[in-house]
């Protein structure tokens, strides 16, 4: 398959870490990067969060699709040939095969990571199938408090034990703001202030996320 169309994964092996919110918000943000772009947001995992939130959404876009983990392969041949510019994959957790095949595929995994030992642990996993794939990742810290010193101190262990891995400058902080937008069907751009700092994170985060897979 030829690489036109950008894919992204959205892993971990640690639930709770904010992966449904992290495929999509930059699913959005990927629709809203240039005019026209087409994105598909597959949801494989069987909780169903992305489905559930596109069950509440107005819009036509992103394409949401809830994906069998055995059709990915097939999924991703049918956005390359309809021109998608983007692929977003929310993955399942604790789920090895699923989450393999979705790495394969990837031109960049994303690696949410809230602050503490529990997140900076389970991301081996995911690392050690990243190095088989040879798939390039970044990490994100997610529901990061304002204060104190644990999004600092998560960032460094993990610099420490995955130095091939960079950790992305972007952060996401703890904010209710992205809840109410999901549950009102909206991604965090579309519902808040263009001024206000969760905008921002997202904003910055797809950046990093845009020049890591060098899309236009």
């Amino acid at each position: 398959m030829s690489r036109k169309t950008k894919i992204i994964a959205v892993a971990t092996q640690k639930g709770g870490a904010g992966k449904s919110t992290i495929s999509i918000h930059l699913a959005v943000q990927a629709m809203q990067s240039k005019k026209s772009a087409q994105v598909i947001l597959l949801d494989l995992d069987p909780q169903g969060s992305v489905a559930d939130w596109a069950k509440l959404r107005e819009l036509e876009d992103p394409i949401v699709l809830q994906a069998m983990p055995g059709n990915l392969s097939a999924y991703l041949s049918q956005a390359e040939e309809d021109g998608a510019d983007y692929v977003v994959i929310d993955t399942p957790t604790h789920a090895g095969g699923t989450i393999d095949a979705a790495i394969r595929a990837a031109d960049l995994v994303v690696i949410p990571i809230r602050p503490g030992p529990f997140d900076i642990n389970a991301a081996a996993g995911t690392v050690e199938i990243m190095k088989q794939t040879g798939r390039p990742g970044i990490f994100v810290l997610s529901q990061v408090a304002a204060v104190g010193p644990e999004g600092d101190d998560t960032a460094a262990v993990l610099q420490e034990l995955y130095p091939d891995v960079p950790v992305a400058k972007a952060r996401l902080g703890q904010r209710k703001a992205f809840m109410q937008a999901l549950i009102s069907g909206q991604a965090i751009t579309e519902f808040d202030r263009p001024s206000s700092k969760a905008v921002g994170e997202i904003k910055a985060l797809f950046r990093e996320v845009r020049a890591a897979i060098k899309a236009p």
